[in-house]
């Protein structure tokens, strides 16, 4: 592998030329050669600035590194070398490894480093141990008194004596510098270690915390690689331009496949000259009737696949390309080709009189008659079928789908004209529309339209809404009279095939016919992609989340699509070049906007993307291995992640693919794939094995006594093994039961640091709260996620230890004032600099609070960052509200360095994490326990908190009586309430549905404002009647439309609300995988002057002493949606410590599900259902 640089400055790391980009374009000056950890720096005054520094060879003596100024004192402002490299010829990096080699040169037989000679094969001697050469041997060697060592020794050509004429001038005096290399002055870090033979500067010993940077470097480097299984890099790649020759899906079989083999002969045979064939028909043939594509080489008369180069066909079906004269058309008809009657997919040269199906466009007309002819036919065809948009045009992807039933494969280039179309489209799908109505921010990333009043200004659930479609501008152009113009632009503007046009009308009608999504369903589309439960391989594994992960990813984010691909040569490379404009569509998309404007390149190594076939069929997985830049072109070489099963398809073309960028989220997510390595944990996702279980009594002084026997049970198991699973039901203690564990591995196994991470920052907080109150003399840090930092102000109750606000006030008042410029949005007026001072100062504090800390409280997605990358050991990680964190999002800490002992605290009666993919919903605590390898979990049975009229229907429906009540109900009695449970029958009006078209879909959800009037009296009673406060009550509900609207009425209400203030909103969205878009089930609560409104997954992990449940759903056909879901009603049931009322009408509910009917029958048994607030 080629030698590794690394910028000091920025931590960037890549090879030679890359670095040398970089360290010219940032004006960053300290560069360190990563195998040896040396700086760069100058012989003489040991300058790092690298911007200064060239390596001199003084023709074929010696070789030296000196910075410019040395080099004047040594040699005067006159004289010039003949031989320098440096980083204005871009050349300085290439030349380290000679340099280092000239540097270390010593006899091989003793280490003496003068008086030294070279034989042809580069061996090299003192001249005492060349006398005991002699001979033969000995005539080979030349000494370096000759002035012809280095030629020699580094391969280099000497040059002709006209030419070295110069050189001889410019000499160093004493022939070449001695004592510099690692036998003979301790190594290269050993020659500035100590006094230098010509009296250089001695390097001073490291401090402690130098060393510790030094420490931290190494790490971070080792925690941040890709191993890679190639030595290529962009300089040395050499690559073949992408065309297409052979079909797609055949190239991607593996070569052991019987299938392949069956190809591969069948093409063999196909090349001699057959009389009538259905497969390939080669060039120079003249086929009279073809149904297919026909390709080089072969003679047939009637044939049924491949049509290719200089083929005279005169029936044919299918696509015709580049340089064809065909007349009339009904698919794909070209600028200056003349079908008749073609069935096949006619390649470049062919003359075929017809054609009835896709043909694909050629080069511009040569001709103006069949300029003339075309713009005629167009426009019949467009007044037969009525289309309209001049705008859409049918893309290489398109065709290939409706043509992929009769043919292999054909490749059309791809116009100048197709391509600005092409970004036409794209570029009108992200542009947004307005509207007028007012707007709350909702749950799915956009806004729902509401009325301003608040009511929704949809239909009822009964009747559905129309979707008004645009006024297409092929419309508005034929309305307006054009103006004569040049012929060549009229054809070029109004040349459209029939197919075309078929694809206009199809796409209106895929607009009425929308695909409809609603909330809290996942896509039809999708629902074929269920988890499974156990994986034959870690390879199978990796590649099937992948997967998931880019059909999850692909709906949020923008393919690239305007981009040149280089394959390797050779099949069995893995990797490959892309050259992408600047300007390319799509790109400005994959940066966030607060960085956008800061960095011009979106891309960076290890950066992941997923190359995909237009149609999807296909996907390669792929991390950015070099980045480089060449005029108004990006260059990425892109290698394949390890588990790949399919090989590179070397013979398609750039047209035939498109690129995903991937979230940071999901870039981390596959990074945390590479890195699992742990026997254990690969046994534990592949689910074959079962989990080795210990129990034992280790006779542990527990820290409170208040702890029940389930609860202690489940720390003993966690302290004797390597993975433990403990499910907490509501309320059962699992913070406590965490606490006490975290106390035990800390005060009596001293083991840290302890990472503790969930899928939400709230489950993070309460057990870090619980830690600092209880253990204040406990290291702990709470690390977050940059978008989150600002929430947590010095004045949080976490605020002292966050790592951001402790970072903060140890940086030196020079880089706290540049801090508040990057905090407060000015970071325009900061230098690029006075950007890199800052963050070095910042990481190495960063990296000194992480090494000291005893605990670390984190998200799963935030565990994966630059911060943690830090650490060698994390002997120990415990994830809270497991089931809410999908699989992949944890495999983000299940992957971090040196982890021993593994913790999952959850509940899989609860909620998990909501994703379109439902491979991505389960998580690995629900599916260890599906397939039987984690066959006893540890249940903490005793639950403290909800009232026992509360707690009794989920204990005895979703806990089956294995969960008891560690309270009475005198423990929860409220004066004044008479019914700690109670259900209001409300059905005083139908729900409302709200839909929003998005991503080319039609979302809806629904609300109903009538109950939403009826929870304003309810709050109105528990708040002025019973002395509830707001702070203890919560109102949640199913839909993100009921929040909205019940938020904004509440925001408006004068006694919730008396001084107007604004609402506040907490939200973990960001670490979720869908984050741009945001999941339908976005963790986001609104707060109204201390009440809380939330949706019921957006509340899991949250409790009040009051929970009002909003159940929104009344229609005439009973449908009662995501409702149904049992464990989305088991967490409704169980956030309320003393009072649950319940809002909606139980006859739709009963009818909806048999769950619901068995609990409202337990309400009526109870006779807790009432018609009337006045009983309450």
């Amino acid at each position: 592998m080629s030698r590794q640089f690394q910028c000091k400055t920025c931590q960037e790391t890549s090879e030679a030329q890359a670095m040398m980009k970089h360290l010219s374009a940032t004006r960053h000056k300290t560069v360190i050669d990563t195998q040896t950890g040396e700086e760069i720096a100058c012989e003489e005054c040991n300058d790092t600035n690298v911007h200064q520094l060239q390596i001199i060879r003084f023709g074929g003596e010696d070789m030296t590194l000196i910075c410019n100024s040395c080099f004047q004192k040594q040699f005067g402002t006159n004289e010039k070398p003949t031989t320098a490299y440096d980083l204005k010829n871009g050349s300085l990096l290439n030349f380290w490894d000679k340099y280092l080699k000239v540097r270390e040169c010593c006899c091989t037989k003793c280490g003496k480093d003068s008086k030294l000679n070279v034989n042809s094969k580069g061996d090299v001697l003192c001249d005492d141990c060349l006398t005991k050469v002699g001979g033969k041997l000995g005539s080979d060697y030349i000494s370096e008194s000759t002035g012809k060592f280095l030629y020699r020794y580094l391969g280099i050509k000497e040059p002709t004596s006209t030419s070295s004429s110069s050189s001889k001038k410019f000499k160093r005096k004493g022939g070449r510098k001695v004592g510099r290399g690692k036998r003979g002055g301790g190594g290269a870090k050993g020659a500035r270690g100590g006094k230098k033979s010509d009296g250089g500067k001695e390097k001073k010993p490291l401090t402690y915390l130098q060393k510790l940077e030094k420490e931290a470097f190494k790490t971070k480097k080792e925690n941040s690689i890709i191993e890679s299984s190639s030595t290529l890099n962009l300089r040395s790649f050499k690559g073949v331009k992408a065309t297409t020759k052979a079909n797609l899906t055949s190239q991607t079989l593996q070569d052991s496949s019987p299938m392949v083999k069956d190809t591969k002969a069948i093409n063999k045979q196909q090349k001699n000259k057959p009389t009538s064939g259905k497969e390939n028909v080669s060039k120079g043939n003249k086929p009279t009737a073809a149904n297919g594509n026909v390709s080089k080489g072969n003679k047939p008369t009637p044939g049924k696949e491949n049509v290719s180069k200089g083929n005279k066909p005169t029936a044919a079906k299918g696509n015709i390309s580049k340089g064809n004269k065909p007349t009339p058309g009904k698919e794909n008809v070209s600028k200056g080709n003349k079908p008749t009657a073609a069935k096949g997919n006619i390649s470049k040269g062919n003359k075929p009189t017809a054609t009835k199906e896709n043909t694909s466009k050629g080069k511009k007309a040569n001709e103006k008659k069949n300029k003339v002819t075309e713009v005629k036919q167009t426009k019949m065809a467009a007044e037969k079928s009525g289309s309209s948009s001049s705008t859409s045009s049918l893309t290489s992807r398109d065709s290939e789908k409706k043509a992929s039933s009769n043919r292999d494969h054909v490749a059309s280039k791809t116009t100048k004209h197709e391509k600005n179309k092409r970004k036409e489209q794209t570029l009108q799908k992200q542009r947004p529309s307005s509207k007028d109505t007012t707007s709350t921010i909702d749950s799915w990333g956009v806004s729902w339209d509401l009325g301003s009043d608040g009511s929704n200004e949809t239909t009822p659930a009964t009747s559905r809404g129309s979707t008004p479609q645009p006024v297409s501008k092929a419309k508005e152009q034929r309305a307006t009279p054009k103006k004569k113009q040049d012929r060549d632009a009229e054809v070029e503007n109004l040349s459209r095939s029939a197919s075309q046009i078929h694809f206009d009308t199809a796409q209106k009608q895929k607009a009425k016919k929308m695909e409809e999504i609603e909330e809290g369903i996942p896509l039809a589309k999708f629902v074929k992609y269920k988890p499974k439960l156990t994986y034959p391989d870690l390879k199978t594994y990796c590649d099937e989340f992948s997967y998931a992960l880019f059909l999850e990813q692909k709906l949020e984010n923008t393919f690239i699509e305007d981009f040149q691909i280089l394959w390797p040569k050779r099949q069995e490379e893995n990797v490959f070049v892309v050259q992408i404009n600047k300007n390319a569509p799509g790109l400005d998309t994959i940066l966030p906007p607060h960085l956008a404007q800061f960095v011009k390149i979106p891309f960076n190594e290890r950066q992941p993307l997923m190359l995909s076939s237009n149609d999807e069929s296909h996907v390669w997985y792929t991390f950015v291995k070099e980045v480089g830049t060449q005029g108004k072109k990006i260059i990425l070489l892109l290698e394949l992640f390890s588990w790949n099963k399919l090989s590179l398809p070397i013979q398609s073309g750039s047209e035939q693919f498109k690129l995903l960028p991937v979230s940071a989220q999901a870039n981390r997510i596959l990074f945390a794939m590479t890195r699992i390595k742990n026997p254990k944990f690969i046994d534990l996702l592949l689910g074959s094995k079962p989990i080795y279980q210990l129990q034992f009594n280790n006779r542990l002084k527990f820290n409170r006594d208040t702890l029940n026997e389930s609860q202690r049970k489940a720390v003993q198991h966690v302290l004797n093994n390597r993975i433990t699973v403990i499910q907490g039901p509501p309320g059962t203690g699992k913070t406590s039961t965490i606490e006490e564990v975290i106390l035990q591995l800390i005060e009596n196994f001293h083991s840290f640091p302890i990472l503790c991470v969930a899928a939400s920052n709230i489950a993070i907080d309460n057990i870090a709260e619980k830690i600092i109150e209880t253990r204040p003399n406990i290291k702990s840090l709470r690390i977050l996620s940059d978008k989150k930092e600002s929430q947590y102000g010095p004045d949080h109750p976490l605020g002292k230890i966050c790592l951001h606000n402790m970072v903060y006030d140890r940086l030196s008042p020079e880089m706290r004032e540049i801090a508040s410029k990057l905090r407060s949005d000015r970071r325009g007026e900061v230098s690029r600099n006075q950007d890199n001072k800052f963050y070095t100062e910042t990481t190495n504090i960063s990296n000194k609070l992480i090494a000291q800390a005893q605990i670390l409280f984190t998200t799963n997605i935030t565990a994966g960052g630059r911060q943690l990358k830090v650490i060698k050991e994390l002997p120990v990680v415990i994830m809270d509200e497991s089931t809410q964190s999908s699989e992949a999002s944890t495999l983000v800490p299940l992957s971090l360095p040196g982890i021993k002992n593994f913790v999952f605290v959850g509940d899989e009666k609860q909620l998990s994490s909501f994703s379109n993919i439902p491979q991505l919903e389960m998580s690995l605590f629900e599916r260890i326990l599906a397939n039987g390898s984690y066959r006893e979990p540890n249940m903490l049975d005793t639950q403290y908190r909800m009232h026992p009229r509360i707690s009794d229907f989920p204990i005895k429906k979703f806990y089956h009586g294995k969960l008891k009540d560690g309270v009475t109900a005198e423990n929860k009695m409220w004066d004044g309430i008479q019914y700690p449970l109670f259900f209001y029958q409300c059905d005083k009006g139908p729900e409302g549905r709200v839909v929003n078209n998005q991503n080319g879909m039609r979302a809806f959800t629904y609300n109903n404002i009538f109950e939403c009037q009826e929870i304003i009296k309810l709050v109105y009673k528990l708040y002025l009647e019973k002395n509830v406060k707001l702070e203890d009550i919560g109102i949640i509900t199913p839909y993100s439309s009921q929040r909205d609207l019940l938020s904004q009425m509440f925001v408006k209400d004068a006694v919730v609300n008396p001084l107007g203030k604004g609402m506040l909103q907490e939200t973990d969205e960001a670490e979720f995988l869908n984050s741009r878009r945001n999941d339908i089930q976005s963790h986001t609560v609104n707060i109204i002057n201390g009440l809380h409104v939330a949706t019921v997954d957006s509340f899991q992990g949250h409790e009040k002493n009051f929970i009002i449940f909003s159940c929104v759903r009344n229609n005439a056909e009973n449908k009662i949606g995501f409702l149904r879901d049992r464990r989305r009603l088991n967490v409704a049931l169980t956030r309320a410590k003393n009072g649950l009322i319940v809002v909606g009408n139980k006859e739709v509910l009963k009818r909806g599900d048999h769950l619901w009917r068995d609990f409202v029958q337990y309400l009526e048994e109870q006779e807790v259902v009432f018609d009337s607030l006045d009983v309450y």
